[in-house]
This record gives structure tokens, sequence and C-alpha cells, in this order.
């Protein structure tokens, strides 16, 4: 990690979740609903290195999402960017990489932000004619927000355990 730097790897793990959420993302689906796997990256680092590099970093991660998809210019990366400020929040000045990953404050933080950020992102999709506010949320706010904290689990048992076998 020290050849790379601590943002080589957090920049290496954004390419691959977009790789991997647009190429992937049909092998991903369950019922339509996707996991936001750069979601996790974002909020990975913003409990490591605090919510000003979280902002900047999930803008552009977003704007870059937006490019290589066929969403609206701008759309993730202003969710992204949401969600990296409100992750931001629970930073520590003492946290490394792997307390910020193997505390279960990393799966709560995931659930909070990706509630805010489906949120902010259905209130952008939804037209009032199409299908209510309130059940495009439950569908593919919450839905997606529980597969995406299900995924952080996988992060979280892999760094805790490191955690534990360097005590």
């Amino acid at each position: 990690m020290r050849g790379i730097g601590e943002y080589g790897v957090y920049t290496i793990a954004a390419l691959l979740a977009i790789i991997v959420g647009t190429i992937a993302s049909n092998l991903l689906s369950v019922g339509g609903i996707t996991p936001d796997l750069l979601l996790l990256v974002i909020v990975a680092l913003a409990l490591h290195k605090g919510q000003f590099p979280a902002i900047l970093f999930g803008f552009f991660s977003g704007l870059l999402f937006d490019i290589v998809s066929t969403d609206v210019l701008g759309s993730n990366a202003l969710v992204k960017l949401v969600a990296g400020y409100v992750a931001g929040f629970f930073w520590r000045e003492e946290a490394t990489i792997r307390s910020s990953i193997g505390s279960t404050r990393y799966v709560g933080v995931t659930l909070l932000c990706a509630l805010v950020h489906n949120a902010v992102y259905s209130l952008l999709y939804t037209r009032p004619a199409d299908i209510p506010l309130g059940e495009f949320y439950v569908k593919n706010g919450i839905a997606a927000a529980l597969y995406t904290t299900a995924l952080a689990l996988l992060p979280f048992f892999y760094a805790s355990r490191q955690q534990e076998e360097a005590l």
C-alpha cells in the first residue's frame, strides 16, 4: 500500500467498482436491484480520511461513473458528493484504513449514506406521473441500500479479521 499511496488504493478500488458496476450489473442484479459498489469505497475513504477528501472523491468518482454509464451527466457526481459529505461526519482523526472498514461503524454509516444517497437520487429521477416517490424509494432506495449494506459486510469481515490477526 505504501508504493501507490492510500489515495491510490482508493482510486483503484473506485475504478474497479465502476468497471464491475457497469459491466457486471446484470450479474449483480437481484430483482432489478443493484448494489452501489462505488458507495462502499466513498464511505471507507470518508471514515479513513475525512469529509473534505470524501466530498471531492465522491464528486469526481461519481462524475467518472456518469461518463461511463448511461446516467444523466452530473447525477452520480451530486449523489456521491452528498454521500461523502454525510459519511465524513463519522470520521475520526486516529482512524486507520483497517479500523475504518473493520468497525461496525462502517456498516452502519454505509446504510445511512445509502439511504440518503438513494433518497436524493430518487428525487432526481421520479416524475409525478410515472410512479409515486414513496413507491419508487422503497423499491429503488431502501432495497438497494440494504443490498449495498449487505455487501459492505464483506470488507468489514475481512478487515476485522485482519485486525484480530494483528493483535
